[in-house]
């Protein structure tokens, strides 16, 4: 049985010059996967901390399959030391999945010493990737997600009324108007709402709106292009 050439100092330093491309080649990549995720990802979470894992796992997995390629003992040894691994941090967005994928396909490539295909299928990938984020930035107008929270008139007051007030607020300058949650409690109201807005500048007048419908109300408006 082979070996592993990284294991067997009488090997040739040519495996070792192999992996230190790899190692940069996965730093250099997985670096631009980091931008490219920043820059035209549609998610609504913190991207800049999450984002910095790619690095990680692109490197991580081009180490673990250059160093178990070659030996079939150490291949087993993997399985069995993965099979322990529990992941619980759950994927809000279905991109993020994508990204995860990219960049553990950018270590197995790597890894594997297929640098060309690896490198034209990321420079595809990605390429395609931000021609559709572009078109869709481009297609779609301005969407929020608002939730206004504020106190009704008085205990027993007309719920209907208050809903037809602060709809009838949402809907001036927007395209459209997707209610996804109404909470009552006593006199305490909330609502939460998807707007596609005509203009950007709609922001302003909306807020105003609303603090008339809704007296001492608590509005909190959140980018949602990515929201479908």
């Amino acid at each position: 049985m082979p070996q592993n050439s990284f294991l067997d100092p009488s090997q040739d330093p040519t495996s070792t010059r192999t992996l230190l491309v790899n190692l940069g080649l996965a730093l250099l990549l997985g670096q631009v996967l980091v931008w490219h995720y920043l820059r035209f990802a549609p998610v609504l979470s913190n991207k800049r901390k999450f984002g910095r894992v790619f690095v990680f796992i692109a490197v991580t997995t081009m180490l673990v399959i250059s160093v178990v390629k070659s030996s079939l003992a150490l291949s087993l040894g993997l399985v069995g030391a993965l099979s322990i691994i529990r992941f619980r941090t759950p994927i809000k967005e279905p991109e993020e999945l994508a990204y995860l994928f990219l960049s553990i396909g950018l270590g197995l490539g790597l890894g594997a010493d297929q640098r060309l295909v690896t490198c034209i299928v990321f420079v595809v990938v990605l390429g395609y990737m931000a021609l559709i984020s572009l078109g869709r930035s481009g297609a779609l107008p301005p969407r929020i997600l608002l939730h206004v929270s504020g106190e009704m008139a008085a205990a027993g007051a007309d719920i209907e009324a208050t809903l037809r007030d602060v709809l009838r607020s949402a809907e001036e300058g927007a395209r459209r108007v997707d209610l996804r949650r109404i909470d009552t409690e006593g006199t305490t109201f909330q609502a939460t709402l998807v707007l596609d807005l005509a203009r950007t500048e709609e922001v302003g007048p909306l807020l105003t709106r609303l603090q008339k419908a809704l007296p001492r109300s608590s509005v909190s408006v959140v980018e949602g292009n990515a929201l479908d």
